[in-house]
């Protein structure tokens, strides 16, 4: 109950119930709050002084102006320890971001050997996360020309399809768009490779054995391959029939320049003649050439039949 001691200072005389009293009490009060809230407003936001005086609802503004996205920031990056496995040369790098307001999708890390140009990328994803830092081996070829690889570029990009793009501040001009890296990272690979190889391995010949088969046979390929410098990584022999079913086959190292492979005899289930078509090898610096049946040091005459 409201005391009694207010109405009667409120109200003027007069014969009025006391429900009607109430109401108007009411008014006056949700009058003076609506007042109150008004100049609160104006006072704490100054240049909304129109819409809070007309309106007394004017902090709806705030309910309706979307967040702003906060996009995600590279705060750290480190590479190394490095280990050889075979013919492949791996670095550890390590990234450590402060997070955006959406979530990371992925980093694309580019480091770059200046002397030549070279360039080394690794891609890290969520998966990549463990104790506060994106991190995985970077691999390349144990024939990588030796040198100093700098960190060239950083990408960050949010599961919204935003990015921030950062590289070396000598590179600003070149690159629009970008930011200057705020870190540095390096790994040094001394392996005593001076020459960069650029040249694909050469195929020499190849054979089949049998030449003539029954359905369900298996075909034995074997091809020369001759490569310059860091050796053949691998070699593909692709065959077709004259109903266009294609039958490929890898072939590895049997010693000194020969490579053979075996194609299964599910592969050769449907008769017909097959020709070969080409032949892609490959080095382990990634160089690689494709010889066309026909062509090069090969004829269409390379084939087997399955009867």
């Amino acid at each position: 109950m409201r005391p009694s001691f207010v109405c009667a200072k409120l109200e003027p005389m007069g014969r009025r119930t006391d429900t009607e009293r109430g109401r108007q009490m009411d008014r006056r009060i949700r009058a003076w709050f609506y007042m109150a809230a008004a100049v609160l407003f104006t006072a704490a936001f100054p240049g909304m002084e129109a819409v809070a005086a007309e309106t007394v609802q004017a902090p709806k503004v705030f309910a309706e102006t979307p967040t702003a996205a906060i996009l995600p920031q590279l705060a750290a990056a480190a590479a190394g320890p490095m280990q050889a496995e075979g013919t492949e040369l791996k670095v550890y790098v390590a990234v450590a971001v402060a997070e955006g307001s959406a979530d990371l999708d992925h980093i694309n890390v580019q480091f770059i050997n200046t002397e030549n140009d070279r360039s080394i990328t690794k891609i890290l994803r969520p998966d990549d996360f463990a104790n506060g830092v994106y991190a995985d081996w970077i691999s390349m070829s144990i024939y990588e020309p030796a040198g100093t690889y700098i960190l060239d570029k950083v990408i960050l990009q949010d599961e919204n399809g935003a990015y921030v793009r950062y590289c070396r501040t000598e590179e600003l001009d070149e690159n629009d768009g970008y930011l200057a890296l705020p870190v540095t990272a390096a790994f040094q690979i001394d392996n005593g490779v001076t020459v960069l190889d650029e040249t694909a391995p050469v195929l020499g010949a190849v054979v089949v054995s049998p030449v003539q088969a029954a359905k369900e046979s298996e075909i034995t390929v074997t091809a020369a391959v001759a490569d310059d410098f860091s050796g053949v990584d691998s070699v593909t022999v692709r065959f077709e029939n004259e109903n266009g079913k294609a039958v490929s086959v890898d072939l590895d190292a049997a010693g000194g320049e020969l490579y053979t492979g075996v194609i299964k005899k599910s592969s050769t289930d449907e008769a017909g003649t097959y020709r070969i078509k080409k032949v892609t090898v490959t080095d382990h610096m990634g160089n690689s050439k494709t010889y066309n049946g026909g062509d090069g040091p090969f004829a269409s005459s390379v084939l087997f039949v399955i009867s």
